[in-house]
């Protein structure tokens, strides 16, 4: 995989699904784990804000544009500080890696500049792996809406 560090300042978006959302308003933990249908699956796509300008409003906007992913009304995007997922996990993962992974011009999907991973999780539904992504669930700091 190439890719660089995305520096720990800055601000990542990860797609929740509706049904992934608790009651609360909060991203569930196990929205930041890896799938156990995807055997191949190497990291968490993820969306690096500050690639797209400085304006939130205006990042957020192209994220959904760039977006390969379907995006439900009720679905939301969770926001995290690279840096403090880092230092959260630390303890629990010394693996993990947020990492710039820009993706080309596909299948009629304009490149996408803001793509990144989350790697080195813990495969799968173990304790560890759901440990893990409790942990990352409790650094988001805003909820957005998928939908404009």
């Amino acid at each position: 995989m190439t890719g660089y560090d995305l520096p720990e300042r800055d601000q990542i978006v990860r797609y929740i699904k509706p049904r992934m959302i608790k009651q609360n308003g909060n991203a569930d933990g196990s929205s930041f784990t890896l799938r156990t249908d995807m055997q191949n699956e190497t990291g968490l796509p993820v969306n690096w804000l500050e690639v797209l300008g400085s304006d939130r409003s205006n990042q957020l906007s192209e994220v959904r544009r760039l977006s390969r992913l379907e995006l439900r009304r009720n679905g939301r995007f969770a926001e995290l500080n690279v840096g403090e997922v880092i230092r959260r996990v630390a303890h629990e993962l010394d693996t993990l890696r947020i990492m710039h992974v820009p993706l080309t011009e596909s299948e009629g999907f304009p490149a996408d500049s803001s793509h990144a991973l989350i790697s080195g999780l813990p495969p799968g539904e173990s304790d560890h792996a759901l440990l893990v992504g409790d942990l990352i669930a409790r650094c988001v700091v805003s909820m957005h809406p998928a939908k404009d």
